[in-house]
Parts: structure tokens; sequence; C-alpha cells
């Protein structure tokens, strides 16, 4: 046993090593197409309509995939690998049997509800309707498209094939700004999903064919199985996973959410709002990014710890990440914090944001660090809950910033505003993360 510990430490110490700088490259690629858009096109009230919408099919994304079917299929697909490889080839089909059939429809059918609610508060800041309407569809396709890529990723980090989608993030990212650039002169705001959805798609068509190779399991059978959908073989895998998965879609509409009403409030304080505040949080993406680039690791790790119910393996994997997080992230947020204005003008201040808008930025940025490191090891801990199955402490633990995060936006913004939304964030992940760290150890 002591062996076999000491082969699966070597081996999640090896695969963090390679696959943190790829990730790394992949998410400051991401980074840089909102820097592009920063200086390209400002915070304008176009901007505003832009953000909101890409932060509904954010949403929608996290809420079908991500967040949600990602995390239930990898720890699943774990656990019917290790009966051999058959059987996860039924666990794969009887999931995909479900997910390719109801998730488009689920997409569609939020992004209708969003937009008729959002008419009511959020107009379509001078856009043509048409134009308007275009934007949401090519945002509704670009969320549907990404969910089934999350799922194919689910699939190769299961297998620790962790290298080729990292690497596709990284070369997306080259595409999406490239397609911005030659296609904003022509079709102005709308070359923005445009260029998304031409990168999810580059990244999706690539993965499918490698998931094929991996599961020994020819294309056009992932695509026949939705018609044997009740075969008894695979039905169980399919059950279990809609059952986790609407579970995992409580946490994730309750936490995505947040962004979306944080938005919606944001947008009461008038224009360029709702732009400041997602250019705030892009920035608070970098220090996420440094940790989040090995939760698929680690998640993959852990499901397969769990598999084996090794529990005190698993308490010890999970321990040593969090002392790493804490010894390498505080450093590095109070240096972030010192130089936050500094490197606010340095992305944001070779285009059309002002001074004052820079500055105000740089003033959201400063209150969201202030709640980032219990939120880093929040993130970690959620990791170890989903690997072991225990997904209604999630759902509980986001339950709670739902409830909690519009009163004390309502509260906060009474006295500070715009930096009021951001004081509500940063506040609530102390006790979030109180109540995910208590129950991962109790239940241990």
């Amino acid at each position: 046993m002591p062996n076999n510990d000491s082969q699966s430490q070597t081996s999640l110490l090896k695969n963090v090593l390679l696959i943190t700088p790829l990730s790394l490259i992949g998410r400051v690629g991401t980074f840089l197409i909102f820097v592009a858009l920063a200086n390209w096109f400002g915070d304008t009230a176009e901007m505003d309509f832009i953000y909101y919408y890409l932060g509904i099919a954010t949403f929608l994304i996290e809420l079908l995939s991500s967040a949600s079917a990602y995390s239930v299929l990898v720890p699943l697909l774990a656990e019917a690998r290790a009966k051999g490889e058959t059987e996860a080839q039924r666990c794969v089909q009887s999931v995909l049997s479900y997910y390719i059939r109801l998730m488009p429809w689920f997409c569609c059918l939020l992004v209708a509800i969003s937009w008729g609610i959002s008419q009511l508060f959020f107009p379509s800041a001078g856009l043509t309707n048409s134009a308007a309407i275009r934007i949401v569809c090519g945002f509704l396709i670009f969320a549907v498209i990404s969910s089934f890529r999350w799922m194919l990723k689910a699939i190769l980090d299961t297998y620790q094939a962790f290298h080729l989608p990292v690497i596709l993030q990284s070369l997306r990212a080259v595409l999406v700004i490239g397609t911005i650039f030659l296609c904003k002169p022509y079709i102005s705001w709308f070359s923005i999903p445009l260029a998304l959805i031409i990168g999810e798609l580059f990244q999706t068509i690539i993965l499918f064919q490698r998931c094929s190779v991996v599961l020994k399991l020819p294309l056009c059978d992932f695509f026949i199985v939705t018609q044997i959908h009740s075969d008894t073989a695979g039905f169980p895998y399919g059950k279990q996973f809609l059952r986790q998965c609407f579970l995992m879609m409580g946490a994730a509409t309750s936490d995505g959410l947040n962004p979306v009403v944080d938005r919606g409030m944001g947008s009461s304080l008038g224009t360029s709002s709702v732009s400041k505040l997602d250019y705030a949080l892009r920035l608070c993406a970098i220090p996420e990014t440094l940790t989040s680039v090995a939760l698929p690791v680690l998640l993959s790790h852990w499901a397969k710890i769990s598999s084996s119910d090794n529990r005190e393996q698993l308490q010890q994997s999970v321990w040593k990440g969090v002392i790493v997080v804490i010894v390498l992230m505080v450093p590095f947020l109070i240096g972030f914090y010192i130089f936050r204005t500094d490197i606010v003008a340095l992305l944001y201040g070779h285009g059309r944001l002002s001074v004052e808008a820079q500055s105000h930025i740089a003033s959201l940025l400063g209150v969201y660090l202030i709640g980032m490191l219990p939120r880093l090891i929040s993130r970690l801990l959620i990791r170890a809950h989903l690997a072991r199955q225990t997904h209604l402490t999630v759902v509980t633990a986001t339950l709670i910033r739902l409830v909690l995060n519009p009163f004390l936006n309502w509260i906060f913004m009474q006295y500070w505003g715009l930096e009021g939304i951001a004081w509500s964030t940063a506040l609530l992940s102390y006790p979030i993360l109180a109540y995910i760290a208590i129950e991962f150890w109790r239940k241990n």
C-alpha cells in the first residue's frame, strides 16, 4: 500500500508540474481576449450589453457542464473505469445519450427566460432589435458548443490525458483575438460572439476525435447510443448521472446567479457599471487561475483515491493541497493588492478607458482581493467533496451565498455604491470556507 501511495503522489506531482504551465498559457490567452476587448471597445453602453449576455452564456456553461456535468462525470467514469474499459464505454454512452438530447433545450429555454426578464431592467443599449437578437443568439450557440466541449474534457481528464485540452485552450485565444480583429470593422459588436463560437468549435472537433481514440470507441457510436438510451446495461449510469447532475445544477445555479445578480444590480448605478465590474473580475481571475489550473488534475487524482475508499490518503492529500495554496498565494495576493493600480493601468490603460475608469476598476479589484484567499481554498475543498460525491454540501454552500449575496449587495450599495457589490462577494467568502472545511473534515 505505501508503494502505491508513493506512486500515486509521484503521478500527481508529475501531472501538476506538466499541466500547470500549459494551463497558465491558456488562461493568459483567455485573459488577453478581455484585455483586447477593453482596449478596442472600452466601457460603452453596448459593451455593458455584451458583457451582460456573455455573463448569461457563462452561467449556462457552468450550469450545464463545467460546474455540474463535468464534476459528476469525472468521479462516475473513474468508478466505472475501475471495473473495466467496457464498463467505461457504457458509462460514457449512457451519459452522453441523456446529455446530447437534453442540454440544447435547456440552453434555449434559459436564454429565452433571461431575455424576457432582462428587457424589464436592461435595455439593448441603443442596438437595433436585429443586432441585439443576433448577439444573444450568438452567445446561445457559444454556450451549447462549450457545454459539450466540457463533457469531452471530462472524459480526457478522467483518463488523465490532460495535455490536449490545455494546448487547444492556448491556441483558441489566438484564434478568437484574430477573428475579432479581422471582423470588427465589418460586423462590429457581433464579432465578439462569432469569434467565441469559432474558438469553441475548433476545440470541440479535435477533442471529440481524441475521446474516440482514448475510449477505443468509434465516432459513430457516440451518436448511435442516443437511439438506444434505454439499454439496460448502460441505463444505471445515465440515471445516476442525471440524479447527481441535477444536484450540481442546483449548486451551479446558485453560484452562477451571483455574478448575474451583481451585474443586474450594478446596472442600476448607471452606464459603465457592469463593464467595470467585469473588468475587475477578469483581473481577479489571475490569482484564481494560478490555482485552478491544477484543479482538474486534483479532481481526477482524488476521484481515483475515493473510488478505492482510502479516506486517510484522501484527507492527507487534500490537506497538503490547502497548505500549498496558502504558502504560494499569500505573498502573491499581497503583492497584487499593493500594485493593483499599476496593473490596471498596464493592462487597461492603452485604449478607450479613462483614468477615472481605471481608478474605479482598481478600487473594485482591491475589495475583491480581500476575499480571494478563502475563495481559493474553498474551490480546492469543493473538488475534494466532488471526488467523494458529497454533492449536497456543495449545493448547500452555494445556496447560502445565493440567499445572502443580494441582501448584502443592497445594504452595502447604500454606503459604497458599486464597491458595495464587491464587498458583499469578498466578505461572504469567509463563512462559506468555514462551512465547506468543517463538512469535509467532519465526514472524514
